[in-house]
């Protein structure tokens, strides 16, 4: 009877690591960590910014593709704010961070088969999108 309860345990364990995936590995928890500081940065121009980015609402259920276009979504951001006098070399630095730190997390598990490419999602100005932004980054640190 144990013997049944143990690896039934286990089974539904495995079950849901798969289902939800692994616990992340210091590794990858370390940019997770930078990439929220390097937001916090931002949060201080975020109004200068006068930008609309695609801004990804399955963040959850399509992690992977949530990341990809997060990525492609701050490369745009930085090109479009690296000749902007108005942004401090400080700032300039934290996108290219927060790109850096994006690309070494893609391979996260949890991607879904229905998830839409990054264009189908509405787009928002860039208060919205660091905010949303920060909040996935955020879930992926739990």
């Amino acid at each position: 009877m144990c013997k049944v309860l143990i690896f039934g345990c286990i089974s539904v364990a495995t079950l849901m690591t798969t289902a939800y995936g692994a616990s992340l590995s210091s590794a990858k928890r370390k940019p997770l960590q930078t990439l929220i500081k390097d937001l916090e940065i931002l949060e201080n121009i975020k109004n200068k910014i006068h930008l609309e980015l695609y801004t990804p609402t399955e963040t959850q259920e399509c992690t992977q593709q949530t990341l990809q276009c997060y990525l492609g979504e701050v490369v745009t951001l930085k090109k479009e704010t690296e000749d902007d006098t108005e942004i401090k070399e400080e700032f300039v630095t934290a996108i290219q961070n927060i790109e850096k730190n994006l690309k070494s997390l893609t391979g996260l598990n949890h991607t879904g088969s229905e998830c839409k490419i990054c264009e189908a999602n509405n787009k928002k100005k860039f208060p919205d999108f660091l905010h949303e932004l920060t909040n996935f980054v955020r879930y992926l640190q739990k």
